[in-house]
Formats: structure tokens, C-alpha cells, sequence
């Protein structure tokens, strides 16, 4: 394998605006955080989030 750059080809890019200081964030993969468990019927509970950069709150991506 071969490093041919470091800096994130535009489609491992995404972006999310944050719902609490309005800032467009742009993040990779890498970024994402994920938490996995149970709820208290014994379901699966979780989310992938990233944190802004602005306010350091937490942007949900996707919730289950």
C-alpha cells in the first residue's frame, strides 16, 4: 500500500449543520462517534453523533 495523499478525497466528506449554533460542519468517517446498547424493554438502543466544532455540543447523525 502506498499513501498517495492525507487530506480526505471529497466523497469520504460529509456535512451536517448543527441544530444548536447553526454551524456547517464538515466531517470523515473518522470522526464519528457511536454509542450501542439496550433500552429498558431489552431493544436495541444507540446513535452516531459527531461533536461541533463551534459550540461542542453533540450532532446526531443517526439514531436507533
Amino acid at each position: 500500500m502506498k499513501v498517495i495523499s492525507t487530506k480526505p478525497h471529497k466523497s469520504a466528506l460529509k456535512r451536517k449543520v448543527c441544530e444548536h449554533c447553526g454551524a456547517t460542519l464538515e466531517y470523515v468517517p473518522n470522526d464519528v462517534k457511536e454509542r450501542n446498547g439496550r433500552d429498558y424493554s431489552g431493544g436495541p438502543d444507540g446513535e452516531k453523533w459527531v461533536d461541533c466544532g463551534n459550540c461542542g455540543k453533540k450532532v446526531i447523525l443517526e439514531s436507533w
